[in-house]
């Protein structure tokens, strides 16, 4: 009986650490996706060339807070900057 317990306590920490390894690798490629949406955002905009670079520079150098500027500040100096 209580061999039988410890098997099932072993069984459920093996799907939480698979569990958790799914939720880490998922925020992994999230994390990714939004540093390449920022860079690829970045040059696709219709700033001049110079702050396009800047702004993929920044990206680049320091990526989660510089996607976040990105996102934040320069979308909307790029939509300012088209009109």
């Amino acid at each position: 009986m209580v061999t039988h317990s410890a098997s099932l306590l072993a069984d459920a920490g093996q799907v939480g650490s698979a569990a958790l390894l799914v939720l880490v690798g998922l925020a992994l490629v999230a994390y990714a996706a939004f540093i390449v949406a920022a860079f690829i955002g970045s040059l696709a905009s219709r700033l001049e060339a110079g702050m396009k670079v800047v702004w993929a520079l920044f990206i680049i150098c320091a990526p989660f807070l510089g996607a976040l500027c990105w996102f934040v500040i320069g979308r909307r100096s790029a939509a300012a900057a088209a009109h």
